[in-house]
């Protein structure tokens, strides 16, 4: 009985090592129609010897390498897709391509496709969800803080996105703490068509007060901006800036302390040329006495 399983095991261990694997596909789940996108896949082919390569979009063929064969390289037409000039590369392990002039369309389920030789013509294939957007290229920008503020004041901050297709969705922190929807204004929103693509732009502002029961103890705050696109967290953007806190004693002193160094600053300045001065006028007497 041990053995027989040992020769199950051998055989099984067998077919694994010589079966036709595609190992891997990648396909971004989401690309900037501005960025250059390849898509690829690896395999092993074990004992069998490679026959073809397929590329589909939507189960349409669009690229095929078949090294037995001559030409090596077809390509078809597929809506949506255009493929960059020279710059396929592929062989008995690795397959990829370029696609260029990325719009909407472009968007789909890409499917890679190999095949064994004969007589088996094995297949296998995998597949990957592309998505075709206008990402944002910036971060966030902060408008309307002031450097200071006293218990009693009011805070008004703007957050505003970069353009995108889809939109981003903005949200304000307090620290790291998300603030409450009454700290909002509505939001809003302008649009430009690009590229086929509508690109949206967004702006959110922050309100609240500094009170003494909550920021009493607090000397430097931190405000944080986030833009989000939904469903896709390695995309998000972030903006943080922080602004002192005091009584308004502290906050008098410092504007103090800003006025008398810019005031000595400008007395810096004219002291030369009173010196200047005094120095003409005493050469001046010296010559007529």
């Amino acid at each position: 009985m041990a053995n027989t399983i040992q020769i199950v095991l051998i055989f099984a261990g067998f077919n694994y090592i010589t079966a036709l694997q595609l190992t891997e596909i990648s396909v971004p789940e989401i690309a900037d129609f501005r960025d250059p996108v390849t898509l690829s896949c690896s395999y092993n082919m074990g004992s069998h010897t490679l026959n073809s390569v397929k590329w589909y979009k939507n189960n349409q063929e669009f690229f095929r390498y078949t090294p037995l064969m001559y030409p090596s390289i077809m390509k078809f037409n597929v809506d949506g897709v255009t493929l960059a000039e020279q710059t396929f590369h592929c062989n008995k392990v690795t397959c990829s391509v370029n696609l260029a002039q990325l719009g909407p369309r472009t968007s789909g389920l890409y499917r890679c496709e190999i095949s064994g030789d004969a007589p088996e013509f094995k297949l296998e294939w995998k597949t990957g969800n592309m998505t075709i957007a206008a990402l944002p290229k910036h971060d966030p920008v902060i408008n309307g803080l002031q450097p200071s503020y006293q218990i009693g004041d009011f805070v008004t901050a703007n957050c505003s996105s970069d353009r995108s297709s889809p939109a981003a969705s903005l949200y304000w922190y307090i620290g790291d703490e998300k603030v409450p929807p009454d700290y909002l204004q509505p939001q809003h929103e302008t649009s430009a068509l690009q590229n086929e693509f509508n690109l949206r732009y967004r702006t959110l502002e922050i309100r609240f007060l500094i009170d003494k029961e909550r920021f009493g103890n607090v000397k430097q705050l931190v405000l944080k901006c986030s833009a989000k696109i939904e469903n896709f967290p390695l995309l998000t953007r972030d903006r943080t800036i922080s602004f002192f806190i005091g009584l308004a004693d502290d906050v008098a002193n410092q504007k103090l302390i800003n006025n008398n160094w810019k005031n000595s600053a400008s007395n810096m300045r004219v002291f030369p040329c009173t010196l200047l001065l005094i120095y003409a006028v005493g050469f001046v007497k010296s010559i007529y006495v």
